[in-house]
């Protein structure tokens, strides 16, 4: 009984400790990847900034500017359709008495 006790207890220990080995081998390469990761995100963001830095934004200030320009003027006629809604309103009010 004493033999098998042993004998189990080796295979076992020497099932474990392989078992451990693999593992860490696994997470150091994880780790390693990792590192390689970080590196790459950090490589892609720096040309992604010096991309954007370099390119020049189209020319659009003229467009918003007439774009600002029609909204107050779609503004005005809303105010000017509004006033005259209300005075339709009370001419029919004024017509149904």
């Amino acid at each position: 009984m004493v033999d098998f006790v042993e004998t189990f207890t080796k295979e076992f220990t020497a099932s474990l400790t392989r078992t451990i080995y693999e593992l860490d081998i696994k997470v150091v390469a994880a780790q390693s990847s990792q590192v390689e990761l970080i590196k790459e995100m950090d490589r892609l963001a720096t040309e992604l900034h010096s991309i954007l830095a370099a390119s020049n934004p189209p020319p659009i200030d003229a467009t918003l500017q007439r774009l600002l320009v029609c909204r107050k003027k779609l503004l005005a006629v809303n105010v000017i359709l509004k006033v005259c809604q209300e005075r339709l309103v009370r001419v029919s009010g004024l017509l149904k008495k």
